[in-house]
């Protein structure tokens, strides 16, 4: 199975599904990746060995799926038992446990203002995720620039991207990929230089 950069390279648009109907219009998309924003204890293995059979990868919002706690005997349980091929978060203490715990880990920063860039640069020392997604994904270019300047990370936008005019403004911007859902914009050719 590729890894994340591999998958990013063929097809900077990530699938950010959202439901199962998002996950029935994922197998004829042309996302490499997809990350799942929904599901539960219950029903993630067979959602996770759907995907893995449609060819793709798999990340799991460990903020947004339920059943589990915030420690690190469920990000064993995901590891062991669900099998992502790795997990996504907002907490910093997650980030690095999953990360300890041997996953491939991508750290969600909200940016909305030049305090919380500070704030993004701080948290992914600590953290020493793999990747970072930002939001929202209209984030300018300097951005990109900031969280790249110590370390490079490959850097997805995502979230307020409803338009290709978006997506390719956010790739221009410096971010490797975007996480859209819906599924309008997954299938968009794009033919952008990779900067990792």
């Amino acid at each position: 199975m590729m890894g994340f950069q591999e998958g990013i390279r063929r097809h900077p648009v990530i699938a950010a599904v959202r439901n199962e109907e998002e996950l029935k219009r994922l197998e004829n998309s042309s996302p490499q990746i997809c990350f799942f924003l929904f599901g539960d204890i219950n029903t993630l293995p067979a959602m996770v060995n759907q995907v893995r059979g449609m060819g793709k990868q798999v990340y799991l919002h460990l903020d947004l799926t339920q059943g589990f706690s915030n420690d690190r005997a469920s990000l064993k349980f995901i590891q062991r038992e669900i099998q992502p091929d790795g997990v996504v978060s907002t907490r910093t203490h997650l980030v690095r446990n999953a990360k300890e715990e041997g996953l491939f880990v991508i750290q969600r920063l909200f940016i909305t203002d030049t305090m919380s860039v500070e704030t993004g640069k701080h948290l992914l020392k600590q953290s020493k995720a793999d990747a970072v997604e930002v939001m929202p994904g209209i984030a300018p270019a300097w951005v990109y620039e900031e969280l790249r300047r110590k370390r490079a990370l490959p850097i997805v936008a995502g979230g307020l991207l409803r338009q290709p005019e978006d997506v390719i403004q956010a790739l221009q911007n410096g971010a490797n990929a975007v996480s859209v859902s819906g599924g309008d914009l997954w299938n968009l050719d794009i033919q952008m230089k990779s900067s990792f």
